[in-house]
């Protein structure tokens, strides 16, 4: 195991706490409203991440998904076939943190290239996103133990979901009572 810092767990406490804090600090005042807006108007909304940025990608696609429509997770695999339908009237969210993913990059100069919104959580402007973002926010990414710290990207992703359900308001509303009654006439839940 490679030890980047401390792994005891009050240091681990200490670098998430300044992490999430450094999140609500990078989203303060009208940020996180001009970072959603893109989010709520878009015909359609493109997630994107590498792979230490994963989970808050997962969780901004699984929350936009329930509360609006024409929300897509993009996948390595698939990224020329998916890319192909990019166009102005949507927005490219895209989570990405040091050692950048060569195929990240290139994706944000496609959605850029296409007239989409490109919105980049990262964390620094040195990164690669910035340049094509036309908005972006930087985070702070701490190690825990021998990997980076998912909790920044989430905790920014679970913010954009609760501002956009705010700004949709009903829409939303009625996309998650809609949601709820498909699952339950298709049983999903036990």
């Amino acid at each position: 195991l490679i030890r980047r810092k401390d792994d005891s767990q009050p240091a681990a406490r200490l670098a998430i706490n300044d992490a999430v804090e450094s999140v609500f600090t990078a989203l303060e005042g009208e940020r996180l409203a001009q970072l959603s807006a893109p989010l709520v108007s878009a015909k359609r909304v493109w997630v994107l991440s590498g792979e230490t940025s994963r989970a808050g990608a997962h969780a901004l696609h699984s929350g936009l998904s329930m509360i609006r429509p024409g929300v897509r997770a993009l996948e390595e695999h698939s990224l020329g076939t998916e890319l192909s339908d990019a166009g102005k009237d949507d927005t490219a969210v895209i989570f990405d943190f040091f050692r950048y993913r060569r195929q990240v990059a290139n994706a944000a100069r496609v959605f850029s290239e296409s007239g989409a919104t490109v919105v980049a959580i990262t964390d620094s402007p040195l990164s690669p996103l910035v340049e094509l973002a036309d908005q972006w926010c930087e985070i702070e990414v701490p190690a825990v133990g021998p990997f980076d710290s998912s909790v920044p990207a989430v905790t920014v992703a679970e913010l954009l979901v609760s501002r956009v359900a705010r700004d949709l308001q009903d829409d939303a509303t009625a996309r998650i009572d809609h949601i709820e009654d498909l699952w339950e006439k298709t049983e999903v839940f036990l």
